[in-house]
């Protein structure tokens, strides 16, 4: 009788915990059925090569110096700072961005916006990736936890 109880009891606070945690973020789930996050994910069929990465795998790839780095921010954002070496290619103007942009499709980029919360990063991604790219890296916690840890930045455009 006293599994039972046990038992029940277990399952109602599960369902409770359910409910209020679905509860607590109505708004949330209905950003993502209208669509809104999208472009925030990737697909492991569509992109298979395409990797998350935390801030010491960037910094291993920055200091090894054979990566890429894409800045997805706007013009303004990457001109007030950016990682050194950076190249400017904003999820906006990528096209004509790009067009000036000449890499090696077996080169490893490593796409970068402003952090946890920006989704140009993966946006960018998916269309580097669309354009024959495979090697492709997305820092996660992007410029806002790269200058937290005072990691080498540049200002201007230092990459024409």
């Amino acid at each position: 009788m006293r599994i039972r109880n046990l038992l029940y009891e277990t399952a109602l606070i599960l369902l409770a915990s359910v409910l209020l945690g679905f509860g607590s973020h109505i708004p949330l789930i209905k950003r993502y059925f209208q669509g809104e996050f999208r472009y925030g994910f990737i697909s492991l069929e569509k992109h298979p090569l395409m990797v998350y990465i935390t801030l010491p795998e960037a910094e291993e790839l920055f200091q090894g110096g054979r990566s890429i780095f894409i800045d997805s921010r706007t013009e303004d954002a990457y001109n007030e700072g950016h990682i050194v070496g950076a190249v400017n290619i904003p999820y906006e103007k990528f096209n004509e961005f790009f067009r000036d942009t000449i890499f090696p499709l077996e080169q490893t980029l490593v796409v970068y916006c402003d952090g946890t919360e920006c989704k140009s990063s993966t946006a960018v991604a998916k269309l580097l990736y669309e354009r024959g790219f495979r090697n492709i890296k997305i820092f996660f916690g992007g410029w806002a936890e790269w200058i937290a840890n005072s990691l080498p930045v540049s200002e201007g455009n230092d990459t024409k």
